[in-house]
């Protein structure tokens, strides 16, 4: 696996300890960093936004800190700079302290209360309420919570340093309230919460400034934004003689009558993806629907059930082993299969027999409930590919919990069960076995449509039977998907692309020159 130093970002825990680790192991005071993250911040803001006036809020930490030094070379460029200092219980810190002493000397005027009708007269707010430590939610009663009310209702831009106050660093969820930035100044690292699911919505644009810190520092965290560079650093270099044994051998078992397409889709993501040869494995029911839509494969029909619906599940591991022309490097199990608790079985067996990369998605979920538990004793390669639905059904938790912590969820599903879990969703996240936190800086809105996590689990089967890692099957897999859908969304679709619309497109989702297509990289600028 390739990293790209810019995909590094950082939990709350994970800042705090860069922070603690450039005093300790650089001898860099806080002081210093604070002057640097103040100075940038100021050139920043300067060729963002149009200035006269500007009200800058001082919290009572180092963040209030970073905001002082801000005011100051604001002011000494020739801008109107106010001050509306944060009244609280905790004392200043003594970094505070120090440029609040200077920004007297220099006779910056300061406020003691804020109304709508006074904002009106700034061009911007300055927001330095609150950085990466708060870890407790704001009071509805309390002074900080009306005032971070006002400046969201006041309709002025403001500008946010380190992350917007009341935004938690690491699910980027309110704490009781916070601010919404026009543009959010974070600093040496990209915080968590500023880019995954909900939290991406409270920055309309980020820029990212390093205050001096030595790169190697930023390479101790677990949890990194999978952006283009990522993806094209780690796919693999086809050779011109390779054939279609080069390239891996994906079995998508499931299907039933009331859903051909969920394996039609899946079979045909896979093959855009560069899988070598892919066989479906369904029920007779359908075969004539995947023979006429999916001809490139291999069409192994197994025995309905007495309803018709979908196959028997008795003697099937014997009979799909008779039918197989050639052992396959990946399996994908569950599109369309139909939500049967008899599958169950099925699908142990089937991990016990193979060899092989497991993809377990959609329907196999369902069946196998919290069962999924005893995978991990048969130390096999899998991934899961469960919605925010279907993993509140695995761990028995209300979804709206899953969503508040999507990587904690994932981190602490992977690591107990011992397999790879990619929680699909705006902002996916997939977790490592060992836990590592990837999350996908590719995909839109317009892509919430039926099928789509079927052209995501083929995606990633195909991935993985051409000898990626399982990891880096579903990192990549997921991002390509996403790029796909951006791809889409480039000509001026915002709404209802298709499934199909997806797999037209994936072949040039792998293609380098679509680096820029509308992704989370245009929200967020690095300056080194």
């Amino acid at each position: 696996m390739v990293y790209d130093l810019n995909m590094n970002i950082a939990d709350s825990k994970e800042a705090k300890m860069i922070d603690n680790n450039i005093t300790s192991k650089y001898k860099i005071s806080p002081l210093i960093r604070m002057e640097i993250a103040g100075l940038k911040s100021s050139e920043v803001i300067k060729e963002n936004f149009k200035l006269s006036s500007v009200l800058i809020i001082i919290g009572n930490g180092n963040n209030g800190g970073d905001a002082a030094v801000v005011a100051r070379h604001l002011q000494i460029s020739g801008i109107k700079v106010d001050i509306l200092l944060i009244n609280s219980n905790k004392s200043n810190s003594k970094e505070l302290n120090i440029n609040l002493r200077v920004l007297k000397r220099i006779k910056t005027n300061f406020i003691k209360k804020i109304s709508n009708s006074k904002l009106q007269n700034y061009d911007l707010i300055v927001d330095g309420i609150f950085g990466i430590g708060l870890n407790r939610k704001i009071k509805p009663n309390s002074n900080i919570f009306k005032i971070i009310k006002i400046l969201n209702n006041s309709k002025r831009k403001i500008c946010s340093l380190d992350i917007p106050s009341g935004q938690c660093a690491t699910t980027g969820m309110e704490l009781g309230i916070c601010v919404k930035s026009d543009l959010t100044i974070t600093y040496d690292i990209v915080k968590v919460g500023l880019i995954n699911d909900p939290g991406y919505q409270k920055s309309k644009k980020i820029h990212i400034v390093n205050l001096g810190t030595p790169k190697e520092i930023f390479l101790k965290t677990s949890n990194f934004y999978i952006n283009h560079n990522f993806f094209s650093n780690n796919i693999l270099k086809r050779k011109k003689s390779s054939n279609k044994g080069s390239h891996g051998h994906l079995l998508v078992i499931g299907g039933s009558k009331n859903m051909p397409g969920a394996v039609t889709i899946a079979g045909l993501s896979a093959y855009r993806s560069g899988c070598g040869l892919v066989s479906i494995c369904i029920p007779e029911c359908i075969s004539p629907v995947l023979k006429k839509n999916v001809p490139e494969a291999i069409i192994i029909d197994m025995p309905n059930k007495k309803d018709g619906k979908t196959f028997d599940d008795n003697n099937f591991i014997e009979d799909l082993k008779k039918k197989l022309t050639k052992n396959p490097t990946s399996i994908l199990i569950g599109p369309g299969m139909g939500n049967s608790k008899k599958f169950k079985k099925l699908i142990f067996e089937l991990v016990e027999n193979f060899d092989c990369k497991f993809i377990i998605d959609a329907d196999a979920l369902n069946s196998l409930g919290q069962d999924i538990a005893f995978l991990k004793k048969l130390k096999k390669n899998i991934i899961i590919t469960p919605h925010p639905g279907e993993m509140s059904r695995l761990i028995r938790t209300k979804i709206s919990e899953i969503q508040n912590n999507r990587a904690h969820i994932a981190r602490s599903f992977s690591k107990e069960n011992h397999v790879v879990t990619v929680l699909k969703g705006f902002r996916t996240t997939t977790s490592s076995i060992n836990g590592e936190i990837f999350i996908n800086g590719s995909g839109n809105e317009g892509m919430a449509t039926g099928g789509m996590g079927d052209s995501l689990s083929g995606i990633i089967g195909s991935l993985a039977a051409q000898n990626y890692s399982t990891i880096n099957s579903a990192i990549l897999g997921v991002y390509a998907h996403g790029k796909a859908g951006d791809i889409v969304w480039s000509k001026k679709y915002n709404r209802g692309i298709l499934a199909r619309d997806i797999i037209k497109y994936i072949p040039e989702s792998f293609w380098p020159s679509n680096k820029n297509l509308r992704d989370q990289d245009e929200k967020i600028i690095v300056n080194e």
